[in-house]
């Protein structure tokens, strides 16, 4: 009562003056001031209501207002008393509960760093979870205060002294995350140390220290001893400093070529190969690849070490194992084949895996070596059941299988293959439904006798009136007649099918050519094309118009009589009426053929054409060897050499193990001296290479209403306007 009392007479007191203050300056002022100043007395001496006090109780659970401001000081000054508390209790538990709690807060954003001190004081613990929060707080906050580092600095390096290896590891892990300029003189000693230590898991830690050390600073390792205390740590006792020694100097030694080994080295290394773990491994064989054999001797012994290692679930290790026997066999195919019957197994089991991106990443390695052909074809031939797709398989999966079933197509399994590829047509996606179409059109290709079997089998899947579907089987059919001229009669049937279901422009360019090509075997080929030619202007493709003005005047000299006027209008809308430089300037180089000799013009434009052999692939063979060079990297799965995706000053080295030499009377020429499984050679005779052309006179008016081109030079007559340009 008498604190409210004081607070009552006190606002009392302050408003008296308020009021006087106000008074005496009314006096001072006009007339009409004074009525102002005498409405706002009126208004301070009105009572007012009263305020709640600030300190009224609020609900629980819920903040006052404003309370935000001073929220994270709050927290930090409670943290404090928690730690000091614990630390006077000498409660473990409690105190790594308040230890928890403060990481908990440096995670969400809040600065604690004002308990710097308190955290060094809770470094004094044998506790190895405290132990490990308190560097971590150490190392997050000394980076940004050069004054907190040497203070962090001096803790741990007391810590990398401890009796216990762990905590002496942890304290050097942490030290080396310092990326401080000024601690050079700090870490340097402490990794040195840390390399001779005779615990393992310091000497492991220490390794990683030196490439911590040499990011900050190069000398600092170059020309100092911890480089040639980590080369003599590749003959350790323990194999994950070995793993970690020679991570470490490819690191150091980028610059140089990385690290080269030597004979005692591997010998070592495999001797033990068992001892390490995957990833080790791992980092062994990368570096074998880097190993020059000397004689096939030393190669057996290596393959038949590693071959133990084809047992092993992880997928990098059997992939390891797989880059280096097919770089030891890669002048001997022979050799090779049998390498590829050891390695099927396993590459089939990782590729049933049921991690999808584990699955791919096999996949695409099995198709690069199917991709070179020859006996790596026929090894994984027989298991092409292994590649059909199931319905719940993504559809990059899906993707990769259906290249790889083209590839092992031939003469015994292509019938099986096509059948099998004939049901992805209908699948949900449409990529993968027109994937497959492509591939069935590949085995045609590859395998001449299953040309037949396809082109019937491409004629049923326009029956299933799907836009897609018809554009990807018009393609295939047209770059089929392309390589076998005598399958025409199969197609010739659908093409008025294609030309109503058919709307994507590459399946319209398909069908225009088929028109234009062999336009004198099929009966209704002008009237075909004549609701084309009325909507030339309205065609949104370039490439189409291009392809109707070219297959118009190949038609016209197979049809005449019918063509005649059709290919007239065509020409006026393409010289006159169109706007696009590339349909204008063809368009005008037919009317001048025409106008100058239509033999002439015959003779340009119906050409005999050679039949395909072999079709423009993706990838040249240059570039799939350059690729395979770079086996087991991510060059495979991205079908691209490093040099396109990897952003790097320096150049790309590519590590390919080299095979021994082969002597005098065992010389191989490589996989070109391989006998092709699928090498056959399609047929020169072609009965419908040409079609039988009506016989023109060069002196007739082919596009009516225009003089004829005259036989011999003549004199300068006045120019004709043929088409009333003017």
């Amino acid at each position: 009562d008498r604190s409210r009392l004081g607070r009552t007479l006190s606002g009392a007191g302050c408003l008296r003056l308020q009021e006087d203050g106000a008074c005496v300056g009314a006096f001072r002022q006009s007339s009409a001031t004074e009525e102002i100043t005498k409405k706002s007395l009126r208004k301070l001496r009105a009572p007012k209501p009263r305020s709640p006090p600030t300190h009224m109780a609020t609900a629980p659970g819920t903040r006052p207002p404003g309370s935000s401001y001073f929220e994270k000081k709050g927290e930090v000054h409670e943290l404090r008393q928690l730690l000091r508390g614990a630390a006077a209790d000498r409660d473990q538990q409690k105190k790594r509960d308040a230890i928890k709690k403060v990481i908990a807060y440096m995670t969400l954003g809040i600065d604690v760093s004002p308990l710097f001190s308190e955290m060094i004081m809770a470094s004094a613990t044998n506790d190895l979870v405290q132990k490990k929060m308190v560097y971590l707080y150490l190392v997050n906050y000394a980076e940004r205060n050069s004054d907190l580092a040497i203070l962090a600095v001096n803790t741990l390096q007391k810590d990398c002294r401890d009796n216990d290896p762990m905590i002496r590891g942890l304290a050097l892990r942490s030290l080396c995350s310092l990326s401080l300029m000024n601690m050079i003189e700090y870490l340097q000693p402490a990794v040195q140390r840390g390399l001779e230590d005779m615990n393992g898991y310091v000497r492991k830690t220490a390794c990683v220290g030196v490439v911590k050390v040499f990011h900050i600073s190069k000398a600092a390792v170059l020309e100092t001893d911890l480089l040639s205390t980590l080369k003599g740590l590749i003959n350790d006792s323990d194999v994950h400093v070995i793993a970690n020694s020679i991570n470490a100097l490819e690191e150091v030694l980028v610059e140089s070529g990385g690290f080269q080994p030597t004979r005692d080295m591997v010998t070592g290394m495999l001797n033990r190969i068992t001892q390490f773990s995957e990833w080790g491994q791992c980092t062994v064989l990368r570096m074998m690849t880097k190993y020059q054999v000397a004689d096939e001797a030393e190669m057996f012994d290596i393959m038949n070490i590693l071959d133990s290692l084809l047992k092993q679930s992880s997928s990098a290790v059997v992939m390891s194992v797989t880059k280096i026997f097919v770089d030891l066999t890669s002048n001997r195919p022979d050799l090779q084949a049998e390498v590829l019957r050891r390695l099927k197994g396993p590459l089939l089991t990782l590729m049933a895996a049921s991690t999808p991106e584990l699955a791919y990443t096999v996949l695409v390695h099995i198709q690069a070596l199917c991709s070179r052909g020859g006996e790596n074809v026929g090894v994984f031939g027989p298991e092409f059941k292994q590649f059909f797709c199931r319905y719940n398989e993504p559809s990059y999966i899906k993707s990769t299988k259906i290249d790889i079933l083209s590839m092992l197509s031939d003469l015994a399994t292509s019938e099986q293959i096509v059948a099998e590829l004939s049901e992805y047509v209908t699948d949900v996606d449409a990529e993968i439904s027109r994937h497959a179409i492509r591939a069935i059109g590949q085995i045609a290709v590859r395998v001449p006798s299953t040309a037949e079997l396809i082109m019937a089998s491409l004629t049923n899947l326009l029956e299933l009136d799907i836009d897609y579907v018809s554009t990807e089987a018009a393609v295939v059919m047209k770059d089929l007649v392309r390589k076998y001229p005598q399958q025409f009669q199969c197609a010739s049937g659908v093409v008025d099918r294609c030309m109503k279901i058919v709307t994507e422009p590459e399946g319209k360019c398909a069908v225009l050519w088929i028109l234009g090509e062999y336009g004198s075997l099929i009966e209704d080929a002008p009237y075909l094309m004549e609701p084309m030619i009325d909507g030339f202007l309205e065609e949104p493709s370039g490439a189409v118009r291009l392809e109707m003005l070219t297959s118009a005047v190949k038609l016209f000299f197979s049809r005449p009589p019918e063509m005649q006027q059709m290919l007239g209008r065509l020409l006026e809308k393409a010289i006159q009426e169109c706007t696009h430089p590339d349909m204008r300037d063809r368009g005008l180089m037919y009317y001048r053929l025409l106008e100058h000799s239509p033999e002439e013009a015959r003779r340009v434009v119906c050409a005999p054409k050679e039949v395909v052999e072999v079709f423009q692939e993706e990838m040249d063979a240059d570039a799939r060897e350059r690729l395979f060079d770079e086996f087991n990297t991510l060059s495979t799965v991205f079908r691209q050499p490093a040099s396109k995706f990897v952003l790097s000053k320096e150049p790309i080295v590519i590590c390919k193990m080299q095979p021994p030499a082969l002597a005098d009377d065992q010389q191989y020429g490589g996989n070109d001296q391989v006998a092709d499984a699928n090498g056959y050679n399609a047929p020169a005779d072609s009965t419908l290479a040409s079609s039988p052309q009506p016989e023109l006179n060069a002196g007739s008016d082919l596009l009516g209403d225009m003089d004829p081109a005259p036989s011999q030079p003549q004199q300068a007559v006045p120019a004709v306007d043929l088409l009333g340009m003017g």
